[in-house]
């Protein structure tokens, strides 16, 4: 009898199990909250105890310290800092010009309710973090034609357990960026230029990088056939977020285009690239192989894939160095589309390159909560 009732509890168990599963594999937002949510308690969990792996950083500077008593502080080492204090202070100095006001302004606001400007900060990241999987995932589905979100997902693990990606759990910019950018894609994609336009504009507000945002989406409007009058309007409302920015430093500081001269005190923009190729690591040339790799599949099946990825060569060429390429790479969203759409059919090779991911994500992870940088 007892056996009967164990036997009979479980498969109540495996059928609520079965039920539940069912019911997030077709919700898009559920899903995209679950895995989320799943991705920031692991990076937290394992942040936690870092200094027991990894020993810290001794480098003051890359340590988040106006909050000692606060456990996440390893989630705001290097930029992290810097937008915390735009947040708090301001755009008080012209180095800190350089980091675009999207995230320091939502931080802004959101810290007259929370005492605390870091978790202000990873309240915009989390959130953030998970309404880009939300965009990532419907991207999938409307690029790839793919009704079945457990096969989508094999597309969106690619992307949150990209290499650098624990950045978007970070009190970093990149997933707001990237939650921006990647709506701009999907409703240009849908053919909403409006829609495309204003997420485009917050992408712009957000990072440098969103120009390239801005000519993405007025190339895959334009292979969706949109008339050119609605791609132009779309172009214009999605620069809004970098020209109210240049207008504001105008405004304050007499120089709409200070953040450029702001990349110089980060080292950007002062020598060539050519004269430096023999200092940069092994990484940096992986992920510039990758963006090569990149922009030669996609040149005859989507064209706009392909001329958007390049832009990203652009970055190390003109900056004189690979600073930060990895988090930068992430951005490149036709990257990950390529290496799913390359392994989707190869199990083992998926299976593999997820495993590599998940590991160096891991890595970077540790690395960056002991206040390192892999760049």
């Amino acid at each position: 009898m007892l056996d009967f009732n164990i036997s009979a509890l479980s498969a109540r168990v495996i059928n609520l199990f079965n039920k539940l599963y069912a019911y997030v594999i077709v919700n898009d937002w559920l899903l995209s909250l679950i895995l989320g949510l799943v991705v920031i308690f692991s990076g937290v969990a394992m942040g936690f105890e870092n200094n027991q792996i990894v020993i810290p950083n001794p480098l003051k500077l890359s340590h988040y310290t106006l909050e000692p008593s606060n456990a996440l502080s390893f989630l705001a080492g290097w930029d992290g800092v810097r937008y915390i204090s735009i947040a708090v202070h301001g755009y008080n100095n012209a180095f800190v010009t350089g980091f675009f006001p999207l995230y320091p302004l939502v931080a802004s606001i959101i810290h007259v309710v929370i005492s605390s400007p870091l978790d202000s900060a990873l309240i915009i990241s989390w959130a953030s973090f998970i309404g880009a999987i939300y965009f990532y995932l419907k991207i999938i589905k409307r690029f790839f034609n793919i009704k079945d979100n457990a096969a989508a997902l094999k597309a969106v693990l690619l992307f949150v357990l990209f290499p650098s990606a624990m950045y978007m759990i970070a009190a970093y910019s990149e997933s707001l960026f990237a939650l921006f950018a990647l709506g701009g894609i999907y409703y240009a994609l849908e053919r909403k230029y409006l829609k495309a336009g204003l997420m485009t504009m917050f992408a712009t507000a957000a990072r440098i990088n969103g120009v390239f945002i801005v000519l993405f989406v007025a190339l895959i409007l334009f292979e969706e056939k949109e008339k050119i009058i609605n791609i132009f309007k779309a172009s214009v409302i999605g620069s809004l977020g970098a020209i109210f920015y240049m207008i504001y430093l105008y405004v304050t500081r007499k120089n709409p285009l200070l953040f450029l001269k702001a990349q110089e005190t980060h080292h950007w923009l002062q020598s060539s690239l050519i004269t430096k190729l023999g200092s940069f690591g092994w990484v940096d040339y992986v992920f510039a192989l990758a963006i090569l790799w990149t922009v030669v599949y996609w040149w005859n099946k989507r064209r706009s894939f392909s001329v958007f990825t390049s832009l990203f060569l652009l970055i190390p060429i003109i900056g004189g160095q690979f600073g930060g390429y990895p988090r930068y790479v992430l951005m490149a969203f036709p990257l990950q589309f390529m290496l799913f759409d390359f392994f989707k059919d190869r199990k083992i090779g998926y299976t593999v390159i997820l495993i590599i991911f998940s590991m160096a994500w891991t890595y970077t992870l540790l690395q960056f909560a002991a206040g390192y940088i892999i760049s």
